[in-house]
C-alpha cells in the first residue's frame, strides 16, 4: 500500500491549506475523512471528533476544507 499526499499550497487568505481545483480539494476531503474514521475506530468513539465534511472556493480562488456545514455557514453569514 502506497501513501500519496494531496498536493497543496498555502493560501493568501490566511494559515490555510490551499487546493487548486475541485477535483484535489474531494480527494484531499476523502482522505482527510479516511484519517478521522481511522482515529475514531483506534480509540473505539467517534463522538467528539471533528470531522471535515465539505470544501469552499475562498475569495482568492483556492479551495479549502471545513468541518462548518453549508447550512451552519449560511446562516453565519446572513
Amino acid at each position: 500500500m502506497s501513501i500519496t499526499a494531496v498536493e497543496f499550497k498555502t493560501c493568501a487568505c490566511g494559515a490555510k491549506r490551499g487546493y487548486e481545483d475541485e477535483h484535489v480539494a474531494a480527494k484531499a476531503l476523502g482522505k482527510a475523512q479516511a484519517k478521522r474514521h481511522r482515529a475514531g475506530d483506534r480509540k473505539g468513539t467517534r463522538r467528539g471528533l471533528h470531522r471535515e465534511n465539505r470544501f469552499y472556493e475562498c475569495s482568492y480562488g483556492m479551495f479549502h476544507l471545513t468541518s462548518q456545514s453549508r447550512m451552519a455557514y449560511q446562516g453565519a453569514a446572513a
